[in-house]
């Protein structure tokens, strides 16, 4: 089982050499391997680039993919910028040069400056201090007050779950864009339960259901029934698990999966319906001040084999939260859950993937692990059902995690979605 590998693209330094040339150093890392590239930045996106600092003594984690804004007609991208253990995403304007020289990185087709040629490289300060435009001078000011807003939100939804490079212990992380776990079929204490297939009505074996090796996550395949008819077979769904004690977490290529944040709502029986039609797993992250809003959704999801998590009681910013109240928020939401399902929580996915140490602290103490996720459709921002569905066509599906949300374009996307994964020959999964 060949684990999908993420490759993590770094702004290493962002300025002007002698001559006056815009360039960009870049370090990818993509399993043991690391290479460095500098690159020539066009005027435009160096100006929306710069516009964003100071960022000198940060971790930057550049954005692989690029999406298109129609309303200001202009091309957008994002990184986000590690200070400590604080990870905050910011996003600027870009051009087609800039998209293009990105994915010729990702795809392989530049050459890495070697490590001899390093050295004559000029090395910019990252975002010089002198001579930097008024930060307001990028891309939002361009904008609306309400596209302003906007932005702002898009920025609280962490778009990538990258591995933050500073404090924050991501043994307890899930999902993110760090592709491995340190995960054996030896040492992780999981194993492969016999089950039915998601796809047919045969029993697997052991040895069917996941081979593993070293580095790679297990695959644990559980009977999670649907309760929706009394006399039929009931269906099985591929549960992840991970040993909470390993270091990272990826999905292997061959998997996929939906999580939906921010319900239960009036929607959620409508997804429920769809995925349990489609036989598709998903997990969901349920606020719980919507719990005590829609009970029956919630043991509608139960009751329909899908996992459950913990996206916090009120979806406040909880790493401004102090310990207790953090402590306090992550409890009451779980009891809330836990009155409905008679399950234990022990998923947690912080609210717009703002996370510090002390707030994956506070789950872990709950027995919960935190996940996280590396595809972001925005489908929240969408203003048609296509806008979300484009998303899938342009990005790498195998070993995505992909972060939904309970919203009525979603629902009206979600079966073209299912489809186009499954024809990608990718086995949806859901987490625990």
């Amino acid at each position: 089982m060949e684990t999908y590998s993420t490759q993590v693209l770094e702004l290493l330094s962002l300025g002007r050499t002698s001559s006056g040339i815009s360039q960009m150093k870049i370090g990818v890392a993509q399993d043991d391997k690391y290479a460095t590239y500098v690159i020539e930045v066009d005027e435009f996106t160096f100006l929306e680039l710069e516009a964003l600092g100071p960022l000198h003594g940060d971790r930057i984690r550049i954005s692989p993919y690029s999406k298109w804004d129609p309303y200001r007609n202009s091309y957008y991208s994002s990184f986000i910028r590690t200070t400590g253990s604080t990870r905050v995403p910011l996003y600027f304007a870009c051009s087609e040069a800039y998209i293009a020289l990105i994915r010729q990185i990702r795809q392989g087709e530049l050459q890495p400056v070697s490590p001899a040629k390093e050295e004559q490289v000029v090395q910019a300060v990252l975002m010089p201090v002198s001579n930097r435009p008024d930060p307001r001078g990028g891309f939002a000011s361009r904008l609306p007050k309400v596209a302003v807003a906007i932005l702002i939100m898009i920025g609280l939804l962490a778009l990538f779950s990258i591995a933050t490079g500073g404090k924050v212990d991501s043994g307890r992380l899930l999902g993110g864009q760090v592709a491995k776990a340190e995960v054996t079929n030896g040492d992780s204490g999981i194993t492969v339960a016999h089950a039915l297939s998601p796809v047919s009505d045969k029993a697997v074996t052991q040895d069917e259901a996941a081979v593993v090796t070293a580095d790679q996550p297990v695959a644990e395949q559980s009977p999670v029934q649907s309760k929706s008819r009394e006399h039929e077979e009931k269906p099985a769904f591929t549960i992840i698990d991970i040993d909470e004690d390993k270091k990272f977490f990826g999905l292997p290529k061959e998997y996929v999966a939906l999580t939906f944040d921010d319900g239960p709502s009036k929607l959620t029986k409508d997804i429920v319906d769809i995925l349990t039609e489609q036989n598709v797993p998903a997990t969901f992250l349920f606020v719980g001040q919507n719990v005590a809003r829609h009970k029956e959704a919630v043991t509608y999801a139960a009751g329909h084999g899908m996992s459950i998590g913990n996206h916090s009681w009120d979806h406040s910013v909880l790493t401004k939260s102090t310990l207790q109240d953090q402590s306090d928020n992550l409890s009451k939401a779980s009891k809330a859950i836990e009155a409905l399902t008679h399950k234990p929580v022990t998923l947690f996915r912080p609210p717009y993937g703002a996370v510090n140490d002390e707030l994956v602290s506070s789950a872990d103490q709950q027995h919960m692990k935190t996940l996280l996720w590396n595809r972001d459709p925005e489908d929240w921002n969408a203003k048609t059902p296509e806008d979300i569905t484009a998303y899938f066509h342009h990005v790498e599906s195998a070993g995505g995690i992909y972060v939904l949300h309970e919203d009525k374009y979603t629902v009206q996307a979600l079966p073209a979605i299912i489809k186009y994964l499954k024809g990608k020959d990718l086995t949806f999964v859901a987490f625990k």
